[in-house]
């Protein structure tokens, strides 16, 4: 995925299906427009773009308004190009640009970007005045060539799907869970860690302060059982967010206790992945009595991450047909979905390495892939990484979310335990005799290991 910041130098000269949003969180509503806009467009063989803004249009005409971000760009367009985008044009956001007639800023659209269709929300608008509503451009694009494509809002188990009502979850509630579900992953901030009162060794809990970006979004104070991310590799952990009122009431904070860990974190940007809130913060007036609240909060978190989701959708089954083969090993595996197919593939892996799918989950490994060519080799890029961080982390691997996926990339966790192969570890995934097809009833590979 190309990424441009400002208008391309050069016009694109393919036809091209584009949206255009800030995409703040790119939530499960984002994601169906986006993936839905991709599969039309690469059927057709257009390009599949979207442009956004920076900074937030808000901040700029509203600057009295406090309006917290759920990603920063960077992590907006990771996300983006795991669902299949050929490119993300990022335009800064000005007073100037806010000026522009809606009819001004199409034209000098489709004067760099050979626009076929323009996707968008139903409440959606642009240029001066919000006057570009659907139906103003819809008129335009009937001027210009482009047809304009109006997706209806998105509801996920009968809720509504919108930023706002996600950072109502997080700062009202701080239901993390429930954010998770809109966003069809774990809320994730990151910050680099710095040097407390170290007060939490004194206490035999050692925490890192992380220092937010200026305008993140941090959930309401509480205790929360996390992932720490260290880059790739994620830590069990328990976050205390607020003001530490049984010491000084000081500045909101965010610090993390990770779990039978004992590195020193400072100067580290260190990601923590909310999953489950444990409870309000609260004041203790013993010292006592705070270290046993927090021994039993570490032993919550440690039971909540010890069961991550599982999108195998299998339970104890088994999860894959051996076939005849050689010296190599090969497996037909099915799905209901892609996303599935690819978490039924990736546990066949590691069942057929004796990994214990009954065993608590005590580490985890995040996986990014985008710009694969097709989903057979998205598929071999995907079980190859996995053996690559199996051998990193000297772990086995029995839990897979997956949390954006495509054609051409996914974004995903695989979660385990320290462990190797009882017998025969698989060296690597081959080319020989693989396919990958979507069938009537979902989606079925043929995948050959080299052991």
């Amino acid at each position: 995925m190309q990424t441009f910041f400002g208008f391309p130098s050069q016009p694109l000269d393919r036809p091209t299906c584009l949206t255009i949003g800030n995409f703040d969180g790119v939530h499960r509503g984002h994601q169906s427009l986006v993936s839905n806009m991709v599969e039309v467009a690469h059927m057709a063989d257009d390009l599949a773009g979207l442009l956004t803004f920076n900074p937030h249009p808000l901040a700029i005409l509203h600057p009295e308004l406090s309006l917290d971000y759920l990603t920063t760009i960077e992590e907006r367009t990771e996300i983006l190009a795991a669902l299949g985008l050929d490119f993300v044009l990022i335009l800064p956001f000005t007073r100037e640009i806010a000026a522009i007639t809606a009819a001004s800023f199409m034209t000098h659209l489709t004067e760099r970007i050979r626009l076929r269709e323009l996707w968008i929300g139903p409440d959606f608008a642009l240029g001066r005045d919000r006057e570009g509503d659907a139906q103003r451009l819809a008129l335009l694009g009937r001027e210009s060539g482009y047809a304009v494509r109006v997706v209806p809002s998105f509801n996920w188990h009968a809720e509504p799907v919108r930023s706002s009502r996600i950072r109502a979850l997080l700062t009202e509630e701080g239901a993390v869970d429930r954010t998770a579900a809109l966003l069809g992953r774990p809320y994730r901030i990151a910050g680099k860690a710095e040097v407390g009162a170290r007060r939490g060794r004194k206490l035999g809990f050692p925490t890192a302060n992380l220092a937010l970006p200026p305008g993140r979004l941090a959930p309401a104070f509480g205790v929360y059982a996390c992932w720490a991310w260290r880059e790739d590799r994620g830590y069990p952990a328990v976050v205390n967010v607020g003001v530490r009122p049984s010491f000084d009431n000081g500045q909101p904070t965010v610090e993390a206790h990770l779990l039978d860990f004992d590195e020193n974190l400072y100067g580290e940007t260190l990601g923590l992945s909310f999953v489950q809130r444990l409870r309000d913060e609260k004041r203790f007036a013993d010292i006592a009595d705070l270290v046993t609240q927090i021994r039993s909060d570490t032993d919550a978190a440690r039971r909540v991450l010890a069961d991550p989701p599982d999108q195998t959708g299998a339970g104890a089954g088994r999860l894959y047909e051996e076939l005849p083969h050689t010296a190599d090993w090969a497996i037909r595996v099915t799905g209901a979905s892609r996303r599935q197919l690819f978490a039924r593939a990736a546990a066949s892996m590691f069942d057929m390495q004796d990994a214990d799918r009954t065993r608590p989950i005590t580490l985890a490994h995040a996986v990014n892939l985008a710009d694969a060519t097709d989903t057979p080799e998205l598929l071999v890029a995907w079980l190859n990484r996995l053996l690559l961080n199996q051998e990193l982390d000297e772990a086995l691997y029995t839990r897979f979310e997956i949390h954006e996926i495509s054609a051409t990339g996914l974004r995903a966790v695989a979660y385990g335990y320290p462990g190797a192969a009882a017998h025969t570890a698989i060296k690597a995934v081959t080319y020989y005799d693989l396919s990958v097809e979507e069938t009537g009833a979902g989606w079925e590979a043929t995948v050959t290991f080299d052991v």
